[in-house]
């Protein structure tokens, strides 16, 4: 057996066995953290209720970065008048558009429990959705000096 032939059948049979082992990923319970975590979300009762989803996009050292429509770019009212579209001509202090707003915040105290119910998560920090605004139509602006 020539070297190519050999080196081309060492490739193969690592690349079957690497087929093997991430088709089997799954079924033995080996999912990545981040998406055992995303699991959570998705199937806690409250938060199903929300017209965000709550997602995890990385998590390290105990750190779950969760995503969220808020940061100090973008106001609550915003997204609550983007979530809901009967609230948008509705003035700041108006009880509706109040009512949102804690029940937004009631839904973003609940997806840190669940986040802080597990183990090994020790905190939750947020980075803010621009996808979410985009999906909306809502153009955010960038932040000065960031390049975001």
């Amino acid at each position: 057996m020539d070297r190519l032939t050999r080196n081309s059948i060492i490739i193969s049979a690592f690349l079957f066995l690497f087929l093997i082992v991430t088709l089997a990923w799954d079924r033995y319970g080996a999912t990545p953290r981040v998406w055992q975590l995303n699991t959570l979300l998705e199937e806690d009762p409250v938060l199903a209720q929300s017209p965000y989803r709550f997602r995890v996009t990385v998590f390290l050292n105990g750190i779950a970065t969760l995503t969220s429509p808020l940061a100090d770019l973008v106001s609550i009212e915003t997204y609550v008048k983007t979530a809901d579209p009967s609230l948008a001509d509705k003035p700041a202090d108006d009880a509706a558009l109040q009512a949102a707003e804690r029940a937004f915040r009631e839904t973003e105290m609940r997806a840190i429990a669940v986040m802080l119910a597990e183990p090994d998560v020790d905190s939750v920090v947020w980075s803010l959705d621009r996808a979410w605004y985009h999906k909306h139509g809502v153009r955010l602006e960038m932040t000065p000096g960031t390049g975001i």
